[in-house]
Formats: C-alpha cells, sequence, structure tokens
C-alpha cells in the first residue's frame, strides 16, 4: 500500500532554482518535502496548483527588527507580513554596543515564542568586547554569520577601521566554523567629507534627490575594491550587503574572477526605485537611491550571477518615527519596511520588465541565500528532505500597492500606487498552509531561531 503522503500540490510548475520550471507534484510528509514526481500520490490534504509556479519558501537575508519598536513587538507585525507574501525566512541584523553573551538569550527565546519566519541571526561586531567574544558567540549560540561597518551611522554605529576588520577575520577563522562576514562597505571618510560639502553647498534646501550626492559611488566602489583584498589576503568570505551603483558591479564582475571570498546581496528596494522618484523623505535611505542606470547595472549583475541575494535591508518605522514632516532632509531618519513586496518587486520588475527566468531570480532569493549562510539543501530547496517551506506564485496576478492594506506596523509604504505584477498567494511553511490570498490562515507564530 502506498505511503499516504500529509500534502500534495499538484498541477503545478515546480521552479528549481538556477535550473528550470517542471511540470511536477510536490509531496510533503512531516514537516519535509518527501518527493517531487508526475504520479498523483495519496495524501490527507490536496492543493490545486494549476496555473501557478511552486517555489522554495522566499529568504530574505537582510531585514532589521526592533530598533523604533520592541522586538516582540515586530516580531509578531514584520515577520506576519512577510510570511503572507511568501517569505518564510529571515536574516536579521543584532547589534547595540553590550555583549552578545548578555543579550542574545533573550533575543532567541523572544525570536522562538513570537516569529511567524525562521530567524537567520547575524550579530554585529563593533566593539573589542564583541571582538573577543566572537568565537564564544559562534560555538555557544551556534552563529555563523557576523556584521561589521565600514561605515556606520555617525552617534548610533560606529565604523570600524581595515585592522579591525582583519582582526574580525582572524577571529572567525579560530572558531573552526564555516563563517561569512557581512559588510556594510562604504568608505567613512568620503562620506563624512561629501556629507561636509553638500551641507556647504545646499544647506537646509536639500532634497531627497541630493541626498544621493552624500554618498557618490565612489564611496562604494572604493570600499568594495578594498573588502575584497581584506578578505583575499585573510581567506575568509565576506558578504557585501545591499549593493547600490553599478559601477561597484563593474569591479566585482572583475575581482571575482580571481577572488572566491566574495559574495554580493542587493535589495529590492534598490532594483526599483530612483533616486528621483517623486515620494519625498519616504525614500531616503542610507546608502541612498540612485539612477536609473545604477538600477539596469543592479538587475544586469543579477543576469550575469556578479550579484548573489536579493535581500531587502527592512527597518520598519512610522511617519513619525521616520520624522517625515521635518522641516528639511537633513532630519529625516533613513528607513522603510519593505518585507511585504519583495517577492512582487523582484517578479515584476525582472520576470515581466526585464525577461529574466524565473529561475535566475528566485535563485537569488532562494537558493543562493541559503548556501550564503549554511543552510542548504535545508532552506531554499524543494529536494527531497529539505523543509517544506513554499510558495505559490500567481505570476499574472496584478495589485496596486495601498500602506492602507499593508500588514506591516508602517503606516506609509515606498511603493505606493504601484501596481506589481506576480504576487504569492499562498505561503506553506513546514509542511502547512499558513497563509492563503494575502491573508494569514494560521494564526500560531512557528518561526524558530536556527542554528548553524
Amino acid at each position: 500500500m502506498a505511503e499516504i503522503m500529509d500534502l500534495a500540490i499538484l498541477n503545478g510548475k515546480v521552479v528549481i532554482p538556477d535550473d528550470g520550471v517542471y511540470p511536477l507534484n510536490v509531496y510533503v510528509k512531516d514537516g519535509k518535502i518527501k518527493t517531487l514526481s508526475a504520479e498523483v500520490l495519496p495524501a490527507r490534504e490536496t492543493v490545486d496548483a494549476a496555473g501557478k509556479y511552486v517555489a522554495p519558501g522566499i529568504i530574505d537575508p537582510h531585514i532589521h527588527l526592533g530598533l523604533f519598536a520592541p522586538l516582540k513587538t515586530e516580531l509578531g507585525t514584520e515577520t506576519r507580513a512577510a510570511l503572507i507574501s511568501g517569505t518564510t525566512t529571515q536574516g536579521v541584523f543584532f547589534g547595540g554596543p553590550q555583549s552578545h553573551l548578555e543579550s542574545f538569550p533573550a533575543v532567541r527565546a523572544d525570536i522562538n515564542a513570537h516569529s511567524f519566519t525562521d530567524i537567520i541571526p547575524h550579530l554585529v561586531i563593533g566593539t573589542d568586547q564583541q571582538l573577543a567574544e566572537l568565537t564564544r558567540y559562534a560555538r555557544e549560540f551556534e552563529v555563523a554569520s557576523f556584521k561589521i561597518y565600514m561605515n556606520g551611522i555617525p552617534g548610533l554605529i560606529p565604523n570600524v577601521s581595515d585592522g579591525f576588520i582583519m582582526d574580525v577575520l582572524a577571529e572567525m577563522k579560530k572558531t573552526g566554523k564555516p563563517c561569512i562576514l557581512c559588510s556594510h562597505t562604504e568608505n567613512a571618510s568620503l562620506v563624512a567629507r561629501a556629507v561636509r560639502l553638500l551641507r556647504e553647498t545646499k544647506g537646509e534646501q536639500i532634497t531627497v534627490a541630493d541626498w544621493t550626492l552624500t554618498h557618490p559611488e565612489i564611496v562604494e566602489t572604493e570600499a568594495v575594491d578594498r573588502l575584497a583584498h581584506l578578505a583575499a589576503e585573510a581567506r575568509c568570505p565576506v558578504y557585501i550587503v545591499h549593493l547600490t551603483a553599478a559601477a561597484s558591479v563593474r569591479r566585482l564582475k572583475e575581482l571575482r574572477l580571481g577572488n572566491p571570498y566574495v559574495s554580493v546581496e542587493t535589495t529590492s528596494p534598490y532594483l526599483s526605485i530612483r533616486h528621483t522618484d517623486s515620494l519625498g523623505g519616504a525614500i531616503k535611505m542610507e546608502p541612498p537611491f540612485r539612477t536609473q542606470q545604477d538600477l539596469d547595472g543592479l538587475w544586469q549583475g543579477i543576469a550575469e550571477g556578479v550579484i548573489d541575494t536579493i535581500g531587502t535591508d527592512n527597518v520598519t518605522m512610522t511617519i513619525a518615527e521616520k520624522n517625515m514632516n521635518a522641516a528639511n532632509v537633513w532630519e529625516v531618519l533613513p528607513g522603510y519596511a519593505a518585507s511585504e513586496h519583495h517577492l512582487s518587486v523582484a517578479l515584476d520588475e525582472g520576470v515581466h520588465q526585464r525577461r529574466l527566468p524565473l529561475e535566475r531570480v528566485l535563485a537569488c532569493m532562494t537558493k543562493n541565500p541559503a548556501r550564503k549562510f549554511g543552510l542548504y539543501p535545508r532552506k531554499g530547496s524543494l529536494l527531497p528532505g529539505s523543509d517544506a517551506d513554499i510558495v505559490l506564485i500567481d505570476l499574472e496576478r496584478e495589485k496596486k500597492v495601498t500602506a492602507a492594506a499593508t500588514h506591516t506596523r508602517s503606516d506609509f509604504s515606498i511603493y505606493e500606487g504601484r501596481v506589481f505584477k506576480g504576487w504569492g498567494v499562498m505561503t506553506i511553511k513546514g509542511g502547512r498552509i499558513v497563509a492563503k490570498d494575502g491573508a494569514l490562515v494560521d494564526e500560531q507564530p512557528r518561526g524558530v531561531c536556527l542554528r548553524r
């Protein structure tokens, strides 16, 4: 007698990232992918996915939670919003000057109690104490990804020196684990100079489009080049977060020919918004948005495999928290909620507008982040034995974005009024149907803090 499956997803077009799309049925047993087959097997629950694409659950490798509201609050609101749209795993950066030995146990407990998505914790290393404790973070917490800021935020996040970066890379190697160092990769002194010059020339008359001048492309391209050299010298992998400039893509294309230590991320906002878009203070971000040519260059980097992953750099805040109604742009804070529209942005901009293969775009949002952060093939795959985290995609569905209709706690959207084609219409996590047609159908937070 044939084994009875827990869940059968029938008649769909199964996306194997960076491989192709196949007419297969997906079968789930005990929270795992059991098999892919053209046959119809018995199952306790069946989903008819005719006309839909069946893909691994989306992995957003780069978000921030708990910055403008308590972590418990945003685990409840922001991971829920992400899950509804097809994201099942998120990488969250945890910073601050304190010892992570003191703070992280409570963070992990909050994740396990309140998160709707599985969480990849990335720990910021910015102090000598954190540097000294890094090996313990890796061994005791089973964390394998860390972050430094080559350019921080004055008064909030300190910059670190090249020497400090080399020390971090050395400590990572001492752990004996396959660790990776995430880096905010900009030249801090050149940013400071650009800010000073713009204050002198524009003063309080600065616009959001002008804000881009505070981070000219050289601040990124120079730092990218420098970080790649440091990684090669240390023989330790680094991961450039939120790449923004086409010039950086061109330089990385050259660098990566002989340097296996560099991985690259951009974000769905940088792939869809220009610095001149008329959204006012809502789109103030750090690094800033750039030109149409830069946006096109980032997509070219995805097409050519220079860019590995797509995140969001989600920083949820309200209009009041962002200070959007301030007298001038200098006083507006960088950041926005972006997780909920992550998949739709990539489908609309990448698959529909640029005709990139669906399996290529989704590789940057599933398989590749899972591989970079030590989770493949458990995550980012539909191979037998993988976690049954799945999103069903209606590539033809069109929907207009309004802040009022989103599930985040934010009260504005950087995509207000835009119509995206391509939406996640069902999310399955751990073999359970948890969201359908833009609404949660399982209110139990089942996310866990992942160990690596």
